[in-house]
């Protein structure tokens, strides 16, 4: 490695600081990571170290030279993309990739979804959010990100990734095409996104059998656009109204927001259709996420990653996951043994359980387990318990017990005595228990190796290697912050 220890010539002449000077220091004091100081701080660290002034200009050069060292320069990624694919399946059984390149050999597409989450996301509600991104690079393109919804802490739980040219129909028809191959069609599945037009057209074409919803987080922006003040109360209405679980206290609110906000109303009628936003409407397993935000949450937490040449990003990206399934993995396993459910919802009917207990129930029919219960608002509620619902929505769904529910079960247990049901546990969805919340985590994500460690077949170095993309270019101001994720390690040699 170069060595700036002498910085004046014995005529006592300084010498000029360059770029490497300034990248031999950073490897010293930052060895190996790829989240390097900014370029103000590293001036004030070169000058106190060498003793000379140096420019921002040299310092940000020097900095991004650094990274470069350990990570290779972007052309570079994309000449071993093969071969690191080859041992990111290597490292993780059963990992689905898949790549793409134009007639002229530049890299067009990339899909990438590791083993454990695509084993892991039989055990979480049948739920896929997806969201897309700008990546912050020269060559530009798009992340995709589809994730489904942890029961437990409402954070995303991540089953695949994609690198494409632009949220166009070709690129989202291959994205969603590839993600068929991991996770087949069924009615049970639901997608959750923003109304991105080329987005619903391809979900509808790819996946016929599943329910598509809307995000109400999105859509209150476009409908609070509407009015001319007071748009976070109407956004924040709106929201409120879309959330609501029955369809009596829906029609109610919303013909209330469509009195005070007509504009919006008209709006929502000639844009949308309502079964696509309002809960208590959608046709499918929606459960209670109502929005994007966990796709969304994704991107912005990876918003450093994605300033990232290619391989870095996806090193970025399959560290964290490894962060995450370790920590939800020793979660599962320290609650006590006498706890069955995840956190969030036992919390939930430990809350509910006081209350509930305390409402009237009058049996309807014993045989049938339907019951009739009076809630603290004065008005009865049907509550099936064969069929897991009630009438004020809310068990049929969230996949577990409302109060009223709650009141029905007590009397059934203690004086009808089913045979096929034991407690309370009977009425939840399987979803919810830890037993099945620790399998979705069980396997470990493990990073790519450093490529000094590669064992690649033949056949996989041989194979003719993409050109970086051709997408447009962007612009970068030489002032700009840079900044290059917390990966600790790098499968490029210095």
């Amino acid at each position: 490695m170069h060595s700036c220890s002498r910085v004046t010539s014995s005529t006592g002449k300084k010498r000029k600081v360059t770029p490497r000077c300034v990248a031999a220091i950073v490897h010293k004091d930052y060895p190996g990571l790829y989240e390097t100081p900014t370029a103000k701080i590293l001036l004030g660290l070169v000058q106190r170290k060498l003793g000379v002034e140096v420019s921002y200009t040299t310092c940000l050069r020097g900095k991004k030279l650094a990274v470069a060292d350990i990570r290779g320069d972007p052309e570079k990624g994309y000449k071993i993309l093969p071969a690191y694919l080859y041992m990111l399946e290597k490292a993780n059984p059963d990992t689905k990739t898949s790549l793409v390149v134009d007639k002229n050999n530049r890299f067009r597409y990339l899909f990438v979804a590791l083993g454990a989450s695509i084993e892991g996301f039989e055990y979480m509600r049948k739920v896929i959010t997806v969201d897309a991104t700008f990546l912050k690079t020269v060559e530009g393109g798009c992340l995709i990100i589809a994730t489904a919804q942890d029961p437990n802490l409402h954070h995303y739980y991540p089953i695949a990734f994609a690198v494409v040219d632009g949220e166009k129909n070709e690129s989202w028809k291959w994205f969603f095409t590839t993600l068929k191959t991991i996770i087949p069609d069924s009615t049970e599945l639901v997608f959750v996104s923003d109304r991105n037009p080329s987005l619903i057209k391809v979900v509808g074409e790819v996946y016929p059998m599943s329910k598509h919803g809307y995000c109400i987080w999105h859509l209150s922006h476009n409908v609070k656009a509407h009015v001319n003040q007071g748009r976070d109360e109407v956004a924040l209405q709106f929201r409120k109204v879309a959330c609501l679980y029955s369809e009596h206290e829906f029609k109610k609110q919303y013909d209330d927001f469509r009195e005070r906000y007509p504009s919006c109303a008209r709006y929502l009628d000639k844009s949308v259709e309502v079964k696509r936003w309002a809960k208590c409407h959608f046709p499918g397993a929606r459960y209670n996420i109502d929005t994007s935000n966990c796709a969304e949450s994704l991107n912005a937490l990876f918003e450093k990653a994605r300033r990232m040449s290619l391989l870095p990003m996806f090193d970025t990206v399959i560290d964290k996951m490894s962060e995450w399934f370790n920590r939800h993995r020793k979660n599962a396993a320290e609650g006590p043994s006498s706890r069955k459910l995840v956190s969030l919802v036992e919390n939930k009917l430990h809350k509910r359980t006081p209350k509930g207990s305390k409402l009237s129930v009058t049996p309807l029919n014993t045989f049938q387990l339907e019951y009739i219960v009076l809630g603290e608002d004065g008005k009865t509620y049907y509550v099936d318990l064969q069929q897991k619902t009630c009438s004020c929505r809310k068990f049929d769904i969230d996949k577990y017990p409302c109060r009223h529910a709650i009141r029905a079960i007590i009397k059934c247990l203690q004086h009808d005595k089913p045979l096929q049901l034991s407690d309370m546990y009977d009425f939840i969805s399987n979803y919810y228990f830890i037993t099945t919340w620790a399998k979705a985590y069980r396997r470990t994500i493990y990073p790519v190796p450093h490529i000094t460690h590669w064992l690649v077949p033949k056949e996989v170095t041989a194979a003719k290697c993409p050109l970086p993309p051709d997408y447009k270019k962007k612009k970068e101001d030489i002032r700009k912050k840079a900044s290059f994720g917390g990966r600790k390690s790098a499968p490029f040699p210095s």
